[in-house]
């Protein structure tokens, strides 16, 4: 969300588009699931954003796709339409 808004930071990102990370992270959490068979515990998004507020002047981008984010990006955007 931080690199596709031209964010500075994982901060800025988190504080100026938070609804919409809400619905990529929930849309990523959704499709994870039910490709890996898996159920994650209540409060994912919540730990999520407490984690981005200890890396908050973070910048924003994506570096080390194959290993980083690749995994995401093969979800489909059926799974994960607005990611």
């Amino acid at each position: 969300v931080g690199k596709a808004k031209e964010c500075s930071s994982v901060g800025q990102a988190g504080a100026d588009h938070g609804e919409l990370v809400e619905t990529v992270v929930n849309e990523l959490l959704a499709a994870v699931s039910a490709k890996e068979g898996i159920t994650f515990p209540e409060g994912a998004m919540s730990r999520l954003a407490a984690y981005t507020d200890v890396v908050a002047d973070f910048p924003c981008g994506v570096k080390e796709f194959e290993w980083r984010n690749e995994y995401f990006y093969k979800l489909g955007d059926d799974a994960c339409p607005t990611h």
